[in-house]
């Protein structure tokens, strides 16, 4: 009897999931032609309603910062645009539309002459997932074990299974740092800033003193919250208390 009616609720929730997942769409795709006819405020609360029913993709995130930005709402735009990023850290016309919207923004960051070999190494480092780089660790753990083996089976080959163990814990080695830095990156919590102005305090309340003011659409790394304040952080390391209603979490 245990077993027809988990079986019941098993199925029912497979049918109200797919329901959800077909309602979403539907949002979507709404969404999509009204975006299309230029009713663009309309269109960003369908985007918005569809990614709440399930829809979890970069071009949804993608179209929602399209159709902010349309309508003005730059720090919504960034948000989108960053969300979307999250999920195809590598797309270029995302990347192309956030450095559009970030140059609208008051507040801008101090431009740090790069190499052409800082740029591209940094361009890689977006473009990988943390998955990719953990399954080039695992190859690594795996083609380093069959060296072994067969430096016992071909001793005679002793200098190829060196230099084959050599590079491939080189490879191995920079693939761990690599993912170290992106399961850090992970842990870091960063919100947009969506309010028109905000000014950070150096504790969490108004009687504190002004140590910054920041503006819609700045992107901050958050530390830790209390009350209803937040110690927030900039790019340029300055942090400072702001509350927490005037920002969003990518």
């Amino acid at each position: 009897m245990r077993f027809w009616v988990l079986w019941l609720l098993s199925l029912v929730l497979m049918v109200g999931s797919s329901l959800a997942s077909k309602g979403a769409a539907h949002l979507y795709n709404e969404a999509n032609a009204l975006y299309r006819k230029g009713r663009y405020d309309v269109a960003t609360a369908r985007y918005e309603d569809a990614l709440a029913g399930g829809i979890r993709n970069a071009e949804a995130y993608y179209n929602l910062g399209n159709a902010y930005y349309k309508t003005g709402q730059i720090g919504r735009a960034v948000l989108a645009y960053e969300r979307a990023l999250k999920v195809a850290p590598g797309d270029e016309d995302i990347q192309a539309n956030l450095r559009f919207v970030n140059a609208l923004k008051v507040d801008q960051e101090e431009a740090v002459e790069a190499n052409v070999a800082t740029r591209f190494l940094t361009g890689i480092y977006r473009m990988l997932s943390a998955d990719a780089v953990a399954i080039v660790c695992s190859l690594c753990v795996f083609l380093l074990a069959a060296v072994a083996i067969g430096w016992i089976f071909r001793p005679d080959r002793k200098v190829g299974w060196v230099g084959a163990f050599i590079l491939i814990g080189v490879v191995g080695l920079g693939a761990a740092g690599v993912l170290a830095l992106k399961v850090q990156d992970q842990h870091v919590e960063e919100a947009i800033v969506l309010a028109e102005e905000v000014v950070g305090r150096s504790g969490p309340g108004t009687d504190f003193l002004q140590v910054f003011t920041l503006h819609e659409g700045t992107k901050v790394s958050m530390e830790r919250g209390e009350g209803g304040w937040v110690l927030v952080r900039l790019g340029n390391g300055i942090g400072g208390w702001v509350e927490v209603r005037v920002l969003e979490k990518i």
